[in-house]
């Protein structure tokens, strides 16, 4: 084999590797190319769904349950492995898979107890999903579900008690009036006032 075979050989080869390598990369979206196009109701059906499956391992095992909705580069929505925290939180793990771009949390609030207001979303639940750029969907004990708009930066009552599993334990509190809708401050009130006497 002559010194200029093996010269175009070897180009051919360095060549066909560019191009497999940019096809590659050309047909794999990251997270940063993809923009979510699925509407906000097909995201709270789907969070819902995934909410309702938890809530009763969340009760008996007195844990707050949480995960990551996602909608992939075909526009199907999926959910992160569900991760376990404890009594009164839920550390979500940071997410960034090629190809799927994340549109909303979820997490279960646990079992009823008086020693917590878990009938409503936290600040820290609002807060976190603000930081994070992307809504959030919580259950309650009462069977309520909350979606926080990050954006507006409000909890709104999805549906109320009894629309989702509840805990045999919860106990209604007549004298805790809970309304639909919520800002940072009018939470921030609801936890700094007195508790309602129940």
């Amino acid at each position: 084999m002559t010194q200029s075979t093996t010269r175009l050989i070897y180009g051919l080869c360095a060549l066909a590797f560019v191009v497999i390598i940019a096809r590659a990369y050309m047909n794999v979206k990251g997270t940063d190319a993809l923009q979510p196009t699925l509407p906000q109701s097909q995201v709270q059906a789907f969070a819902k769904e995934q909410l309702d499956a938890l809530q009763t391992r969340s009760f008996a095992e007195n844990i707050e349950l949480c995960g990551i909705i996602f909608e992939t580069s075909e526009g199907e929505l999926g959910a992160s492995r569900k991760i376990g925290g404890d009594e009164s939180t839920c550390d979500l793990s940071y997410f960034d898979e090629p190809g799927m771009v994340p549109v909303a949390s979820f997490h279960t609030h646990g079992r009823f107890s008086r020693d917590y207001d878990t009938e409503v979303p936290s600040l820290t639940d609002i807060q976190s999903d603000i930081e994070s750029g992307f809504d959030g969907y919580v259950s309650t004990p009462g069977g309520r579900l909350w979606h926080i708009d990050h954006e507006a930066q409000v909890a709104n009552l999805v549906c109320g008690p009894n629309c989702m599993i509840q805990d045999a334990r919860y106990e209604p509190c007549e004298d805790d009036v809970i309304p639909d809708r919520f800002t940072i401050s009018q939470l921030a009130d609801r936890f700094s006032g007195p508790s309602p006497s129940c």
